[in-house]
């Protein structure tokens, strides 16, 4: 039960303001594929016809991301956010069926906020 009471916490970690700042902080060493995979979730959160499992599961993963103190502390340089990376991308994969061309494109308008643009433009369609 050990990972539900993880799961529950990192759930109660998220929050908008502090996704915000985290993206803008290290958006740069997280990478614009990552970026863009945190404001799909961030946007599929708000949309009622997601089913609240998935949308839970999209929280837990952006409030590991938020969370300071992780498996691997996100200040080390080179490794910190591998953890934060290897979890959204899990959760992004696992929730596939979710995302649709129009979700992408709302979340990449969102990028520059984030990112430098010109990062935010080298991300391919899937």
């Amino acid at each position: 039960m050990k990972l539900v009471q993880n799961i529950k916490e990192y759930v109660s970690e998220y929050n908008e303001s502090d996704l915000k700042r985290v993206l803008v902080l290290y958006g740069k060493k997280l990478g614009a594929q990552i970026v863009l995979y945190a404001l799909i979730m961030f946007t599929l959160i708000k949309d009622s016809e997601i089913p609240m499992k998935v949308r839970l599961m999209f929280m837990a993963a952006l409030g590991y991301l938020i969370l300071p103190a992780d498996l691997v502390a996100d200040i080390l340089p080179f490794i910190g956010f591998t953890d934060d990376i290897a979890f959204l991308t899990y959760v992004f994969s696992s929730a596939s069926e979710y995302i649709t061309p129009e979700v992408k494109e709302k979340a990449k308008g969102m990028m520059g906020s984030c990112i430098d643009i010109e990062d935010a433009e080298v991300i391919e369609d899937e």
